[in-house]
């Protein structure tokens, strides 16, 4: 049987790395001897529905399944449309927006079954129950679909507790060299996932796929599809993309042992939270590999900060950041803007916050309440009308910063041009007090200030530049081997 997987475009933006989702989707219908093609749209957020279509048509599939977030739901109805009117296959859905609002999806005439929450084992009951001619579709837990018009409610299947047991992801039905991920010597950059879950019910977050569950891979099963990426694709950097890779500090101390007993000569970075982990912990992740630490921040100001049930404090961050920076691994902060009960004052509190903060990149996003999320049942106790509707095809909750962008479904004590004008600013501070950080890393205190503020002067600003470049100070020399050929000066 043929199969195309599908994931959809959102909006403007380009997708930065492949669908891990699809691609265990792909490994189990390969296993069974299905055909798979992957057809990632995302990638293509400027051609038009039509000539996705076409490449799906293409293919000639029998079946056609997609993944889907909310903010990209839209877009799937528009070419499950085309898809059905062009083959009339059968098509089915999952991914977050599906478990969310499993009920509002299947009422779309297109979409026949919905895989909810975790995906693998449906699925591959499904192919086996459809190849087979067997329709008892009520067999299958975790599968909904409809019947005479109305939805069939399929339950929910338990979550995958052996993640082992699962096939390595599909990777050669993606064009890799396509995807917009590299390492800081511009090498091609792979994605990895080896935990599933979280145990923390941050506001912000979706929690619908594995709930609150948290199940992890063994450390022997992860260095052998690491060893398949290298010897397949040559790639030794990698992202760990789990939800928190720090979460468990004695599987993650067992995993650190075995990648430097293997001697694998990987580069890789991942997410953390603050308070998982601690200066020995981060100088064995330096052994391993790890170069990039990605932390939850989200907020300057504590009450803001509170609200959000991260469960941090500031001076965990300050602690945490400096550790990691120590360690010779860089850290990147995540901040969110527009909370619930931020203002221009808590907003500017965790700009500055940002800007004080020894991070090598930070990112700000505008809170958006997408369903299944804490913020979104807050939002609808407030206003008991409000549904999904396309508009959420508008909600750019990450900024680009190179324009002014209005938030969506806003939940701050601003108005939206005030939030818009904060995360464009948000950037800058932070880029600014970035600089000045090198300067006077680099030159020392006094005459980093001095050479900061010279640096505003084109011709001194380009000198000064070739000087760091060049590593002639001692401070800058020393940094060089621990932080390798990363060039720590912005072109």
């Amino acid at each position: 049987m043929r199969i195309s997987l599908v994931g959809p475009k959102w909006n403007q933006m380009v997708n930065s790395y492949p669908p891990l989702g699809l691609a265990y989707l792909a490994a189990m219908a390969e296993q069974d001897g299905h055909e798979v093609r992957i057809h990632d749209f995302g990638l293509y957020p400027h051609r038009s529905v039509e000539e996705d279509v076409q490449e799906i048509v293409d293919f000639k599939p029998d079946l056609v399944a997609f993944t889907s977030m909310t903010t990209s739901y839209h877009n799937v109805e528009q070419t499950a449309a085309l898809v059905k009117e062009a083959l009339g296959v059968p098509i089915v859905i999952g991914g977050p927006h599906a478990t969310s609002l499993p009920e509002y999806t299947l009422q779309n005439p297109n979409i026949d079954f919905l895989v909810y929450g975790e995906g693998e084992y449906i699925w591959c009951d499904f192919l086996r129950a459809f190849s087979a001619g067997d329709d008892r579709w009520d067999r299958i837990l975790g599968l909904w679909y409809k019947e005479d018009g109305r939805v069939v409610n399929g339950g929910r299947r338990p979550p995958i507790t052996d993640l082992d047991a699962l096939p390595f992801p599909s990777r050669h039905l993606f064009d890799l060299e396509k995807y917009p991920l590299y390492a800081p010597d511009g090498k091609l950059m792979i994605t990895v996932l080896s935990s599933r879950g979280c145990p923390y019910a941050c506001s912000f977050c979706f929690k619908g796929i594995v709930g609150r569950s948290y199940h992890q891979r063994s450390p022997e099963n992860i260095v052998a599809e690491l060893r398949q990426v290298i010897d397949r694709y040559g790639v030794r950097n990698f992202y760990f993309i789990d939800d928190l890779f720090t979460i468990d500090v004695r599987r993650l101390n067992a995993l650190l042992d075995y990648f430097i007993e293997q001697n694998l000569d990987i580069r890789w970075r991942c997410l953390a939270r603050v308070d998982r982990v601690t200066p020995e912990l981060l100088e064995k992740m330096y052994r391993a590999g790890c170069r990039q630490i990605h932390y939850g921040i989200e907020s300057g100001n504590p009450e803001i900060l509170k609200a959000t049930a991260k469960h941090i404090d500031l001076d965990q961050v300050r602690q945490a950041v400096k550790w990691t920076e120590e360690a010779g691994i860089r850290a990147k902060g995540y901040f969110i803007l527009g909370l619930p009960g931020d203002t221009l004052e808590t907003m500017e509190q965790t700009i500055e916050f940002a800007a004080s903060l020894d991070l090598s990149e930070a990112m700000f996003s505008i809170a958006t309440p997408f369903p299944g999320t804490r913020l979104w049942d807050e939002l609808v106790r407030k206003n008991p009308g409000l549904v999904y509707t396309a508009d959420f095809t508008r909600s750019y909750y990450y900024n680009s910063y190179e324009s002014e962008i209005a938030p969506f479904l806003n939940v701050s004590a601003v108005s939206d041009e005030e939030l818009s004008v904060m995360a464009i600013k948000a950037r800058r501070r932070f880029q600014e007090a970035k600089e000045k950080r090198k300067f006077i890393k680099y030159f020392g205190p006094r005459w980093g200030e001095v050479m900061w503020r010279l640096s505003k002067v084109k011709p001194v600003h380009a000198a000064a530049r070739a000087i760091l470049n060049l590593g002639l100070f001692p401070r800058f020399r020393q940094l060089q081997p621990r932080r390798e050929a990363e060039a720590w000066v912005s072109a």
